[in-house]
């Protein structure tokens, strides 16, 4: 009887455990967690939770790590990873801000300007990596810091200035919807449509799956590869673009740290970063939770110090997550 009972309570924990890897690989696993502190903090804090003012703010919060999380997942689905986006988004703030300067008929040819820089520090990338066959981490780690300095040459301190215009479209929104969202959304479409409806997304998730494979059936692994970083420099500088105009002027420091926190909400959102697997629901699922998390920490009053140790928490348990789905 015993050993019926124990057979029986680890064909059911296997079938628990089953059903979470596959909500994992579809992305939803993250969004149940999102769901979940949701009513907690409606429950201790939800007067202020729900306020327009707030959603906004959480919404806005969510627009620059969602663009740079959009690249990076293209990125680590390929079977790579780009740690200068980050740098690339400093860069393009601060160049926004400074090359604007506030002057209205600059602001047309400066953000062409810096997104056309974005999707080019992306080709140095692609291109060193496919030509000279070098490892993405070493790449990117490299032109990460050539990017901080060269942000840091050109100004140690906030420089520049924005037009009034271009920080009204960041601050503005339609109810508790920012106008800045909807760069997002339209984002998210594009990178769907790409990854899911066009031959090259094909060729990238054949690419990280198995490149051996993908090479064999005559996919061109350098172009699919040297687009993948492109479109992640292209998404990082309008990033960049948004930062400056949402804090009015240029900082060398403002990208700091988002190519960390995008590894991470890719991990949380079930992409393997071993590459060839991941949904795009998964992703904005795990900026969704971060940017909330993030939002939590102001609404319950808890010292902003304590940020990073939580978001060092839920990398740990990002990881965790990625190590189960592998394993089923």
């Amino acid at each position: 009887m015993t050993a019926a009972v124990e057979t029986q309570t680890r064909t059911t924990s296997g079938r628990w455990l089953a059903l979470f890897a596959s909500l994992v690989r579809r992305g939803a696993a993250v969004w149940i967690i999102v769901v979940a502190l949701l009513v907690v903090l409606t429950v201790m804090r939800g007067g202020s939770l729900w306020t327009q003012a707030n959603i906004a703010a959480l919404l806005t919060s969510a627009v620059v790590l969602g663009l740079v999380a959009l690249g990076q997942h293209m990125v680590i689905i390929s079977g790579g990873i780009d740690l200068s986006v980050g740098a690339n988004v400093t860069l393009t703030t601060l160049l926004t801000a400074v090359l604007i300067d506030a002057y209205p008929i600059r602001t047309v040819p400066v953000i062409v300007g810096m997104i056309v820089l974005g999707g080019l520090l992306g080709a140095v990338n692609g291109l060193i990596i496919t030509k000279l066959k070098m490892p993405p981490f070493i790449v990117t780690l490299a032109t990460l810091y050539l990017i901080n300095g060269t942000a840091l040459w050109i100004s140690s301190t906030p420089a520049g200035q924005v037009t009034s215009a271009l920080s009204a479209f960041a601050l503005g929104r339609i109810g508790p919807i920012p106008y800045m969202f909807v760069v997002l959304v339209l984002a998210i479409a594009v990178v769907w449509f790409l990854l899911n409806r066009t031959v090259w997304g094909k060729h990238v998730f054949a690419i990280g799956g198995d490149l051996e494979s993908a090479r064999s059936v005559g996919i061109t692994i350098d172009r699919a590869l040297l687009l993948v970083y492109i479109a992640a420099g292209v998404l990082a500088g309008i990033a960049g673009i948004l930062l400056a105009a949402r804090s009015s002027v240029g900082s060398p420091t403002a990208g700091e740290g988002l190519e960390l926190s995008a590894i991470t909400v890719v991990v949380l959102g079930g992409t393997s970063l071993l590459g060839g697997k991941g949904t795009l629901l998964g992703t904005m699922g795990g900026v969704a939770l971060l940017s909330l998390i993030t939002n939590s920490i102001t609404l319950l009053q808890f010292p902003s110090t304590i940020t990073d140790l939580i978001r060092g928490i839920v990398i740990i348990a990002a990881a965790a997550i990625f190590v189960t789905r592998s394993r089923r």
